[in-house]
């Protein structure tokens, strides 16, 4: 999950409100609240991610994260070995000959 969170994150900063809804609309997982938030935690103690307070609107101050260049550099490397283990699930399943020739 905390990649999907990453690539939710590497185009604009969100909260994790925001964060949620979109891990439901884009890859239609919805895990509790809370999960998403401990994630975000660990993320950033991973230095993937940073926060800062939005203080500027109103209501109550958020959690503004953002994704940092080890995180991106980290989606980057950690995608290109789902996308080679992908192939190799194609080839084991028998799926398309195309599979067979990456």
């Amino acid at each position: 999950m905390h990649l999907a969170m990453l690539d939710v994150l590497k185009d604009k900063e969100m909260h994790g409100g925001s964060i949620h809804q979109c891990l439901k609309e884009k890859f239609g997982i919805a895990p509790a609240k809370s999960i998403v938030y401990v994630m975000l935690r660990r993320m950033e103690g991973a230095g993937f991610v940073v926060s800062k307070w939005d203080t500027t609107k109103s209501g109550p101050a958020k959690r503004m994260y953002r994704v940092t260049q080890e995180g991106l550099d980290y989606f980057q490397e950690a995608t290109t070995k789902l996308e080679n283990a992908a192939k190799i699930i194609r080839i084991l399943l028998g799926e398309g000959t195309d599979a067979k020739r990456s």
